[in-house]
């Protein structure tokens, strides 16, 4: 067997996937079971329907036939995707592909959905009412899968309210066979073949119209895309901007897993827009990649050691009868809390703020009164520096994770911007913002990916401060000695410093005097941890 964390034929997971079912071993066998040396990727793609074949002829003999039907093969003697979750099929699926295609993965864009996170999508969708679904990039149908179990009546949901549709053909016959052999009811041969006529070898994106649906379910493609004609999103040049475009546009509500970025990213202000004049409101789930990290770090045909996925993402739950928006901060779990994170993360959600240039702020619940006090402040830190190198300078790091500082001491490290001020005075009133909890939080809300960008560090607000008291500003310079932190980041050394929490307090009391719980913006886990 190969032990969690290690690779075969390049298939990664990550630590404590066993918690969510994915096995590693159990895939890497799959796929060397199916991958023979010269076979073509034709008879590649037969032997794995064969494989799904073999699967669902076993559980529903009573509609063996319409199975077969819709994939076109017959079966192996052997089951070789017995015992799996439908999340581990999808798994083996994708693995497959890279198998096929190196490239694949990286030019589709594809992520994988676990069950655990596909369940709690699924779950959304009780709050929507009857009507027909459509997942627009089904893949093998994990998403659909899950959907269809939340449904009162799965069998008349497949038969009648669910639509599929997706590029890959051999995909989209898995996903018509899959899901109809688990819900369909007995011996409803129909039903299977009024799945399969309702599930479209098509590219969502065509010009065409899409057929008749009221809701969507959907993990779109994450990949860099050619400007699309036609899309207020074209300078996004991403795919999933466009398939988010077009679901905003023509459907009366979505639930949609997507990268984080287009709640702050300049690029996706368009996106924002479209989605804010389409859609009525909503709630929106933002989840952070350390310690956990919803996709759960799978990957195929990669030689990368790294087993994070680092995508940031997002679920977005845009309800038919919603009409504003509720926003969360950025989740942060443990994995073995992954089970209470589903369960506990709608206590987070807080009414949507923005930022100052357009960004749907992730705020923690109690903090609303804060943001919008930091917001009425006329001054910035951009007023205080000057494009001039004087004496009076700061240094702050722009990778951060748990805190942002800023020294007078000139730090070493690569990735930092050195700050100009004109006076002591201005200086040492950007030291004292820049050392609370001010641009921590202003980061996490507007952005929290890999880099604090100059975007947000310029327009951290400056709240008034009265008297700068000095023996505050030495306590501070006496820090930056005695709480220097050193990492090593590629064997080169990056320094930073790291104050204390009294002191990080003493300064919150100067420039956030009525600063509200800011716990939850430091918490290495949003949630108590798993028995």
């Amino acid at each position: 067997m190969t032990p969690a964390g290690l690779t075969t034929r390049g298939v990664v997971s990550a630590p404590g996937a066993s918690r969510v079912t994915f096995s590693a071993s159990r895939v890497n066998r799959v796929i060397d079971t199916l991958v023979e040396s010269n076979a073509t990727k034709a008879e590649v793609r037969r032997r794995w329907l064969s494989a799904v074949a073999t699967r669902v002829v076993e559980s529903r003999p009573d509609i063996a036939p319409a199975l077969l039907d819709v994939l076109g093969v017959g079966s192996h003697e052997h089951d070789h995707l017995k015992g799996l979750t439908i999340g581990e099929v999808s798994v083996c699926y994708e693995a497959l592909l890279s198998e096929l295609d190196r490239d694949h993965r990286k030019s589709s864009g594809q992520f994988f959905t676990p069950d655990d996170a596909a369940m709690f999508m699924a779950r959304q969708s009780a709050s929507f009412g009857a009507g027909i679904w459509l997942d627009p990039c089904c893949g093998v149908g994990n998403l659909a899968w899950h959907l269809a179990g939340e449904q009162n009546d799965p069998g008349e949901f497949v038969r009648e309210r669910l639509v599929l549709i997706d590029r890959d053909e051999t995909a989209l016959k898995s996903a018509i066979a899959l899901i109809a052999a688990d819900y369909v009811a007995e011996g409803d041969q129909d039903g299977v073949r009024m799945l399969a006529a309702k599930a479209l070898p098509r590219d969502f994106l065509a010009r065409s119209a899409l057929p008749a649906h009221d809701f969507m379910i959907l993990n779109p493609p994450y990949a860099r895309a050619e400007e699309k004609v036609g899309y207020e999103t074209a300078h996004c040049r991403d795919l999933f901007a466009y398939f988010m475009e077009r679901v905003a546009r023509t459907s009366h509500g979505y639930i949609a897993v997507t990268p984080a970025s287009y709640l702050s990213a300049p690029k996706f202000q368009p996106l924002r827009n479209v989605i804010d004049r389409e859609s009525g409101g909503g709630d929106i789930y933002v989840f952070d990649n350390v310690p956990d990290t919803l996709f759960r770090g799978y990957k195929f045909g990669s030689n990368n050691t790294s087993k994070t996925n680092f995508v940031r993402a997002a679920v977005t739950v845009c309800k038919p009868d919603s009409v504003r928006w509720r926003l969360t901060p950025i989740i942060r779990w443990q994995a073995s809390a992954r089970a209470s994170m589903f369960k506990e993360c709608g206590t987070l959600l807080a009414p949507r703020r923005l930022g100052p240039h357009g960004e749907w702020a992730k705020l923690g619940p109690g903090l609303e009164r804060v943001w919008d006090a930091l917001l009425l402040e006329s001054s910035k830190i951009q007023d205080l520096v000057t494009s001039e190198v004087t004496e009076y300078k700061l240094d702050v790091g722009l990778t951060p994770r748990y805190f942002i500082s800023a020294t007078q001491r000139t730090l070493n490290r690569g990735s930092k911007a050195t700050l100009f001020f004109r006076s002591i005075e201005d200086r040492d009133r950007a030291a004292v913002v820049l050392n609370s909890s001010v641009p921590y939080l202003w980061w996490r809300a507007l952005d929290g990916g890999v880099t604090l960008p100059r975007r947000v560090l310029m327009s951290v607000p400056v709240p008034p401060i009265d008297k700068l008291d000095p023996s505050l500003i030495e306590r501070l310079r006496a820090s930056e000695d005695e709480n220097l932190v050193i990492k090593l980041n590629a064997g080169r050394v990056n320094e930073n410093v790291k104050h204390p929490e009294d002191l990080v307090r003493a300064l919150n009391d100067v420039v956030l005097p009525n600063g509200g719980d800011l716990r939850l913006l430091y918490a290495n886990s949003m949630f108590p941890l798993a028995e």
